[in-house]
């Protein structure tokens, strides 16, 4: 990943409050002067500021400024844990929400999604500790909806998780070592880096085009570095917003085929209506594909609950692992979401999603291109889009300059497997998108 300013300012702090440097109670330099220390921004040192209180190296007292709180041996946090925590510094500022502009945020508006839920009574023999592969009722309900989409699944295939973070991992745990190589989308999902760095294992990125990810680059990768796992989504990409098409679809599973590849596609979009593109699964019939999918993005992401649908021997070593590390996910919670899905309910919340997005997608690009804003690709009906700047701009700095504005933004360098930084760009959520303040913003680019 490419160092930032902030990452330089933090990690400079850091090394000198670990080593003593900076003792317990010392007052850091004041903002104005740390910026000219450092030549940054104001917005920059705040920024890295509050990372040191967010990993418990120095306080803010109202009014008085920063304090170092207390010494950390060097030792004492592995250089993996560290470094993923880094990385997932946009998700830190989306879970803190000290913005009034959301436009870089992962997830929907809370109106938007489920508001209110059907009360829920578990049977006799849902009250204990349930099925390893989770509740048969949710699990039903999961393969009948893709028997409607067209592909072949049984209950038997599919696993319930804690959400799909939470399936990565089982995934992640069962199928990599420490010291092995994966393949990503580049773009890709900033989150799953992290939780490559934290696992030793390493990851290089496959470009993604327009129509999903290079597929010659994907073969002379899988050669050159023995790769035997890709990660992917192939619907309404996360960041990008685009999917999959059919010959691309082909040319990957052709790929996989002769390196020996398992493809891992995490689609939080899996039911939302009107996506367009191919889902690998529908022309593989998850004999190389395992699938991710959940709730988060279209019921609540309170809920926590997501799942893996994979072939039956995946399905159940992966059901094992799940019940050593958890026992088991919540059958209360599966119970409510499988009603939602019987009663309909999940029917009218996603159509109704799907909707909305429609028409906040449209309103938002015709006023980027009013402003001679392009689109990575256009948007293939999910909640993202990239939105490209203009060759030679640092997004990263883009993003600090909004902040200042109370604007939070995605920048595209956080979505990067490695350190090109040809793509300048944000990403959009188009459900958060038509404020006018971000297009002021935006206006004031140019």
């Amino acid at each position: 990943m490419v160092q930032t300013k902030t990452d330089r300012i933090f990690h400079a702090l850091r090394q000198r409050i670990e080593a003593g440097d900076l003792a317990e109670g010392v007052k850091l330099m004041s903002i104005r002067s740390a910026a000219a220390h450092f030549d940054a921004s104001k917005n920059i040192v705040v920024t890295a500021y509050d990372r040191l209180v967010a990993h418990g190296l120095a306080t803010s007292r109202q009014g008085a400024g920063f304090y170092v709180s207390r010494r950390v041996a060097a030792s004492a946090e592995p250089v993996n844990l560290r470094e993923a925590s880094d990385n997932i510094s946009l998700l830190h500022a989306q879970l803190d929400r000290p913005y009034t502009v959301l436009v870089g945020d992962g997830r929907p508006p809370g109106s938007w999604l489920l508001t209110s839920a059907p009360a829920v009574t578990l049977t006799s023999e849902e009250v204990g500790y349930g099925a390893p592969h989770g509740l048969m009722a949710l699990r039903e309900c999961i393969a009948a909806g893709q028997i409607a989409g067209g592909i072949e699944v049984s209950p038997a295939q599919v696993v319930t998780t804690f959400g799909a973070n939470h399936a990565l991992d089982l995934v992640l745990r069962r199928f990599t070592r420490p010291g092995d190589t994966v393949l990503v989308d580049d773009p890709g999902y900033y989150p799953l880096f992290a939780k490559l760095t934290l696992a030793g294992v390493n990851f290089v990125g496959v470009p993604r085009t327009p129509r999903g990810p290079d597929p010659e680059a994907l073969a002379n990768l899988a050669v050159q570095h023995n790769a035997r796992i890709f990660f992917t989504q192939s619907l309404a990409q996360n960041p990008t917003g685009c999917s999959i098409d059919l010959p691309t679809a082909h040319a990957i599973l052709k790929v996989a085929a002769q390196q020996d590849m398992l493809i891992i596609d995490d689609d939080p979009f899996i039911d939302l209506p009107g996506v367009q593109g191919i889902r690998l699964a529908q022309l593989d019939q998850f004999s190389r594909v395992i699938q991710i999918g959940t709730y988060s993005k279209i019921l609540s992401p309170s809920l926590r609950s997501g799942f893996i649908i994979a072939n039956a021997g995946i399905a159940d070593s992966l059901a094992e692992l799940k019940m050593i590390l958890v026992v088991n996910s919540s059958s209360y919670t599966e119970r409510l979401i499988a009603q939602i899905i019987r009663t309909r309910r999940y029917e009218k919340v996603r159509n109704g999603l799907a909707r909305r997005l429609e028409r906040e997608r449209t309103t938002a690009i015709t006023k980027l291109d009013t402003l001679g804003y392009e689109l990575f690709a256009p948007p293939a009906g999910g909640l993202y889009g990239w939105v490209r700047l203009p060759e030679g701009t640092k997004d990263l700095e883009v993003a600090h300059v909004a902040a200042g504005h109370g604007i939070f933004l995605a920048p595209g360098t956080l979505f990067r497997a490695g350190e090109d930084d040809s793509l300048p760009g944000l990403r959009i959520n188009w459900s958060r998108a038509n404020d006018s303040r971000f297009f002021s913003f935006l206006k004031g680019l140019r």
